[in-house]
């Protein structure tokens, strides 16, 4: 792409280069034609076009790379085949994708680490836009801010900063690319001590479809910033890349407590009744896990500048029953991080089907009864688990419509996870059911879903809840013709 002005000609590049100039204060400036134009296939001259325009690469099927660089985290969408994949290398390569989609009616599918739930960074047919090798970490240790490439993925930032002795929250896989976590919010172990993820944003830069570049900040285009900070993946744009404001890296404790199956309804009722005292340096989430004919109830938490003995005994207490086993593990935090990564385990592609619920009501004692009888209903390939994510701490230290993530005062999320042994149709479908059953047996608790943990079928307004209808404005405002159309974007 060229054009042209004053008599100078100028490459996609340059026009890139000044616009941030033209942007001043966070304004967008157009950069290309905003009319979409479906039309047949597109011709293979067209295909070499877009080629020609990247600074990074375009991989169509039968290409050397093709097959890899079309897998996501997941297995089981290997047999998914796009027409084409930008490997982006700039923003301007995120525009001419974007141009090429609008010309040839084909649809963009947005990826950064691709570890979407249900897959929604491929697609047969889609043209996926990979902003993976976007992934330069900077850090400035003037304004203890850190800018990175929305590819970057969590491992390599946390590596990055640690050098700095400083951190931002996120979740605890390696490979997980930022834009995606951020964009729904981003919770872990650090989330009561720092806040979400979307919290800790502060800037960056958004392709829009229409073809656009913005600058958005506290200052600068503050309506998408509050969309972006947990809006959810798919939506106004492609961010290429997020400027986070850092906190200081603590040490911590980690600790893993483990009962038997028939305490399971004491571990539930008495890590819930913890979490209202828990300070915010503690973090401790719940796992029940079953193999279909038993549930083992485990915590795993971590105390950061602390140890955790305190912890421990308050969660003891609570419970009323002393665990089977209890170990500490004192970290650096590096250390800790590395640990719930799961070190190089957390880098191996793996098969599951999965859910969520946010729980913002009690949890009665009936109710975790049935939440129990659901866990233990697993009768397919695979374990399946209910792990609680506590929420709290200062993540409640926004209002429900201060970011579009709107679970503030939510006790915690709870991811129905379960990990495929078989990807046949047969235990996709006892998957399912048994998601649908967890879903029925806490229905009366949950107040709706954790965005970065999409699932087929389910409203998209329940990830959203009263935020929703502000957020469907704003993608209007971004995208008001649709072009990013999965199933689980923000009605266009």
């Amino acid at each position: 792409m060229t054009g042209s002005l004053g008599g100078h000609r100028l490459t996609r590049r340059a026009l890139l280069t000044g616009s941030a100039a033209l942007l001043g204060a966070g304004g967008a400036a157009k950069i290309i034609s905003t009319t979409p134009t479906a039309s047949a296939a597109p011709p293979s001259r067209a295909w070499r076009k877009l080629a020609e325009e990247l600074d990074g690469r375009l991989l169509r099927p039968g290409d050397d790379g093709f097959v890899a660089a079309a897998h996501t985290f997941d297995p089981r969408r290997d047999g998914k085949r796009p027409s084409g994949i930008v490997r982006a290398a700039t923003a301007g390569d995120v525009l001419a994708a974007f141009a090429f989609c609008r010309s040839y009616g084909v649809h963009p599918r947005p990826r950064s680490g691709g570890h979407s739930y249900v897959g929604a960074s491929t697609g047969n047919g889609v043209l996926v836009i990979d902003v993976g090798a976007l992934s330069r970490v900077r850090y400035d240790p003037t304004t203890r801010r850190v800018t990175v490439g929305a590819g970057a993925r969590l491992g390599d930032l946390h590596a990055a900063l640690d050098k700095h002795r400083r951190t931002i929250p996120t979740g605890t896989c390696p490979t997980v690319g930022a834009a995606g976590l951020t964009l729904g919010g981003g919770i872990g172990p650090e989330s009561r001590l720092y806040g979400l993820t979307a919290d800790r944003l502060v800037g960056g830069t958004l392709v829009s479809p229409g073809g656009h570049l913005h600058h958005f900040g506290i200052k600068t285009d503050e309506d998408l910033l509050w969309g972006l900070r947990g809006g959810g993946g798919g939506n106004f744009g492609i961010v290429t890349s997020l400027t986070y404001a850092t906190a200081a890296a603590l040490p911590g404790t980690i600790f893993r407590l483990r009962w038997g199956s028939a305490d399971a309804h004491r571990v539930l009722m008495g890590w819930q009744e913890r979490l209202a005292d828990m300070p915010s340096r503690s973090w401790a989430n719940l796992h029940l896990d079953t193999d279909g004919a038993t549930i083992s109830p485990s915590i795993t938490g971590v105390c950061w500048d602390s140890g955790a003995g305190s912890e421990i005994t308050a969660l003891i207490k609570e419970i009323g029953r002393a665990p089977l086993t209890r170990v500490t593990y004192p970290e650096s935090h590096a250390g800790a991080m590395n640990w719930f990564a799961g070190g190089a385990n957390g880098r191996i592609r793996q098969s599951w089907f999965a859910g969520s619920d946010v729980v913002g009501h009690t949890i009665t004692s009936a109710r975790a009864t049935r939440i129990l009888k659901a866990v233990r209903s697993w009768n397919g390939s695979g374990a399946a688990a209910a792990i609680f994510d506590p929420l709290g701490g200062a993540v409640g230290d926004h209002g429900a419509a201060d970011t579009a993530f709107r679970w503030r005062q939510a006790h915690c999320t709870v991811q129905w996870y379960v990990g495929l042994g078989s990807t046949s149709a047969r235990n996709l479908g006892r998957a399912s059911d048994w998601v649908a059953r967890c879903h029925s047996a806490i229905r009366l608790s949950s107040v709706g879903g954790y965005v970065n943990y999409l699932e087929p079928h389910r409203a998209i307004s329940s990830y959203y809840g009263g935020n929703f209808g502000r957020l469907v404005a704003l993608n209007k405002r971004y995208d008001p013709h649709g072009v990013l159309n999965s199933p689980y974007s923000l009605p266009g």
